[in-house]
């Protein structure tokens, strides 16, 4: 619950030009709880829409890169070429949705503190989202929990935080070397 204080901080650091901050703060939130609706939403479709979803994506990939190389594997891929491009790009649709998340989690995190006693929390949820997601898309027709979409989300989770940190920790040596320390 926030506390009269805590309001009373807040409204005091916006009056002394953390409104930048604050919108920065509600930006990254609302962008992280986007992140969480996209996955869990995409978790709780139907076998059958989920596949024609990602056919779709294959589809346009397919046309894309046909555009560009017209001879290329990808571009030609039908029956078991296409079932293979197919389930690479559904796996790196899943690495890249987790590790988008993965580095809004951290950069939210990093916008409300530089406290470091919690800096596990950004991982901790990325890591617990991939169990939390397959176990939804059990109670869907059409779908299973499978391990090695777990592994790979956990991995892209994880990508997307070390990423965020290093953007951050570039951002720290960039300021340190305008104030000449």
């Amino acid at each position: 619950m926030l506390t009269l204080t805590a309001f009373s901080r807040i409204i005091e650091e916006m009056k002394n030009g953390g409104i930048k901050i604050w919108i920065l703060r509600i930006a990254l939130t609302l962008a992280c709880l986007f992140a969480f609706a996209w996955i869990f939403s995409n978790s709780l479709q139907t076998g059958e829409e989920s596949s024609s979803q990602s056919v779709a994506v294959v589809d346009t990939v397919q046309k894309i890169v046909g555009a560009i190389a017209p001879d290329s594997p990808i571009a030609t891929a039908t029956g078991e070429a296409y079932d293979r491009l197919h389930g690479q790009i559904r796996t790196i649709a899943h690495f890249c949705e987790f590790a988008l998340l993965g580095a809004l989690l951290v950069w939210c995190y990093r916008s409300y503190t530089r406290d470091k006693a919690f800096a596990f929390l950004p991982v901790a949820l990325v890591l617990l989202t991939p169990l939390i997601d397959e176990c939804l898309q059990t109670l869907v027709g059409g779908r299973g929990a499978e391990l090695f979409d777990v592994f790979v989300d956990s991995l892209g989770g994880i990508s997307g935080c070390a990423f965020a940190g290093i953007v951050l920790f570039l951002i720290w040596c960039i300021r340190r070397k305008r104030e000449g320390k």
